[in-house]
């Protein structure tokens, strides 16, 4: 039994925010903070974007920019302005922002009420169609060119100023048929075909629907011919950006997606066969933009509507076990920090809360559909734990979101907001603009964060690491105000319609699956005698299980059809190169570490967009 967020007991502080249009307004209703923050997330995309912006902008430091994109450097010209850009600099690439439209649209798809409550559908639509209007210029339905980089890392990464004085050239890189990229392709298709459900069901854009799934469609035909190749062997200028490690996942997810856009069959067994034939099972690859094999799990389980427990149901619950319970996993890369962030080495030490946010966004999609109510209760109160630590439920009690507290960073790594005029790191000392609601890549191991945009490893902000963070904050915009709702109406009954996971309708109904911790299956029907027998069975059933998810471990088989699918095929032995979000060169100078002063974002400059003393009263203890 567990109850996320007592409303009455733990009365949240009204979040601050700026003076923008579409922040909801400051109330008294326990909910709006989550609505905020969902807000925020939507205001950090805007301040990314690319090309001409339309008359609705709402960030002022943003300005019409790279308009001759695709026009100029090394190609025949095409037009690639718009779009976003990636990071803290000026590049664009298409495989991270697949991944990112897919995510947010997932969660969309899931949680829709969530931006209906907090007034962001509006900005929900801008923000996805944003991404795929820029997607479907990159791909030409004719040829199957597909562009996936703009700039150039040498060019870029010399240049620290603002939108205005973005350098040239700024070369624009593709795959085709001569130069195949299976997985960026497959990634874009995932992308397009999720992002089609959305206008479809949910904006009703049924037009812009069907052109996104054309190009989907078109695009998937294309990923399966010809010899499959990772896409940075043949546009080896992403091998220090945004490298591949395999394009085997991609495939299956995408062919997953257009299932789900068209209930065609073909799509399904298309994904299943690929799936059995790279041997994709028992993976324990954390979930990121790189690979999405285990994302597959809690997708395939949503397609079969949680129905095929002996296959999808017990590789997302074994993953979940294995990635959120180390201590129990043997020779498990993952553990958690003193502060209680999960922590898996080799690929936790650079952007360290992404893939713990990644894993608290599937943990609530598959909470619905656990096989316990025990487990439903641990997936669930495990996002929330890594929730709670990003909001300031730390050791430095930092939020790591731009502009929300007085505590949160000042500092990001992000050229624009910066606001230098003289190509330095170092000036102005502080930040001029605030990107609000930016996650920051995130603290060390030992839970410190240094506020130094310099240390871009940590400090820099992505589109990736804000979009499972938009499908968490709209899961609990929904969530709370429903259990505000209950407890207003149903007193200490709420707290037994809170766990979330015995809601059988949810299993029938997409409408409902995002009422989480709403339900309970089985409340009012077994008695007291009964209900302490099954306590018992239970527990001794639960110790078995455990037994048997170590004995998987012990058992599996390493090699599998040659293809590297197990506990030894994750990130520590993957490049150098692939920790680096971004490699910034030489040309643009790094300063050594700064003093203590700025540790724990003690810096003196305060937050105009702040007004909390800190963000813990969020939640208990």
């Amino acid at each position: 039994m567990i109850n996320i967020i007592n409303a009455q007991s733990d009365k949240i502080v009204t979040l601050p925010g700026p003076n923008v249009e579409g922040i909801p307004e400051t109330t008294n209703d326990p909910n709006n903070d989550f609505e905020k923050l969902l807000a925020y997330s939507l205001y950090f995309y805007e301040a990314q974007r690319s090309g001409i912006l339309p008359p609705t902008n709402r960030v002022p430091w943003r300005h019409d920019s790279a308009l001759n994109d695709g026009f100029n450097g090394f190609h025949e010209g095409v037009d690639l302005t718009g779009g976003y850009y990636d990071a803290g600099d000026y590049m664009k690439f298409t495989y991270p922002l697949s991944w990112t439209l897919t995510s947010i649209s997932w969660g969309a798809l899931e949680w829709f009420e969530g931006y209906e409550l907090s007034g962001q559908t509006e900005y929900l639509y801008d923000m996805v169609k944003w991404g795929t209007d820029w997607l479907m210029k990159a791909h030409s339905l004719q040829t199957n060119d597909l562009y996936v980089q703009v700039g150039a890392e040498n060019i870029d990464h010399s240049y620290w100023g603002s939108d205005l004085h973005i350098p040239l050239p700024r070369p624009a890189y593709k795959v085709g048929v001569m130069n195949h990229g299976t997985d960026v392709s497959s990634a874009a298709v995932a992308a397009f075909a999720s992002a089609s459900i959305l206008f479809k069901e949910k904006f009703l854009n049924s037009t812009y629907s069907d052109e996104l799934l054309l190009h989907a469609k078109t695009l998937y035909n294309f990923a399966e011919q010809g010899a499959w190749k990772l896409y940075s062997v043949s546009v080896p200028s992403v091998n220090d950006l945004y490298p591949s490690i395999d394009y085997q996942d991609k495939l299956v997810w995408a062919a997953l997606w257009l299932y789900k856009a068209t209930g065609e069959e073909i799509y399904f067994e298309k994904a299943k066969n690929y799936f059995n034939m790279f041997n994709l099972g028992y993976s324990t690859i954390v979930i990121n933009w790189a690979d999405q094999t285990s994302a597959t799990y809690f997708l395939f389980v949503q397609l079969t509507n949680g129905e095929e427990l002996l296959t999808w149901k017990l590789q997302a619950e074994r993953y979940l076990d294995y990635m959120i319970n180390p201590p129990l996993v043997p020779k498990s890369p993952c553990s958690y920090t003193t502060g209680g962030l999960l922590w898996c080495d080799g690929d936790s030490d650079v952007n360290s809360l992404n893939i713990p946010l990644n894993i608290a966004f599937v943990s609530l999609l598959y909470a619905p559909y656990a096989t316990t109510s025990e487990k439903s209760s641990k997936y669930i109160n495990f996002a929330q734990s890594q929730i709670m630590y990003v909001l300031g439920k730390n050791p430095m009690e930092m939020p790591y979101i731009v502009g929300i507290s007085p505590k949160s960073p000042k500092n990001p790594h992000h050229a624009g907001a910066h606001g230098s005029t003289t190509n330095s790191l170092l000036l102005p000392v502080e930040t001029t603009n605030i990107i609000y609601g930016a996650i920051v890549g995130g603290p060390s191991k030992m839970d410190i964060y240094i506020d130094d945009r310099t240390k871009y490893n940590s400090t820099e902000v992505a589109l990736d690491y804000n979009a499972p963070w938009q499908g968490l904050m709209a899961h609990h915009v929904i969530y709370y105000k429903t259990n505000t709702s209950q407890t207003t109406g149903n007193g200490d009954d709420n707290n037994n319609n809170s766990n979330g996971q015995n809601d059988k309708n949810n299993n029938e109904n997409k409408n409902e699956k995002s009422e989480i911790g709403v339900k309970t299956r089985t409340s009012g029907i077994i008695g007291i005698t009964i209900g302490s027998t099954l306590l018992v069975l239970l527990s001794a059933l639960i110790v078995w299980k455990r037994s048997l998810i170590v004995a998987w471990f012990n058992k599996r088989n390493k090699d599998k059809n040659g293809i590297e699918i197990n506990s030894e095929h994750n990130v520590t032995s993957r490049p150098t190169s692939f920790l680096s979000h971004i490699s910034r060169p030489n040309s643009v100078v790094i300063p050594v570490s700064r003093s203590n002063s700025v540790i724990s974002g003690s810096n003196s400059r305060p937050n105009s967009g702040a007004g909390v003393d800190s963000f813990l009263s969020l939640f208990t203890a």
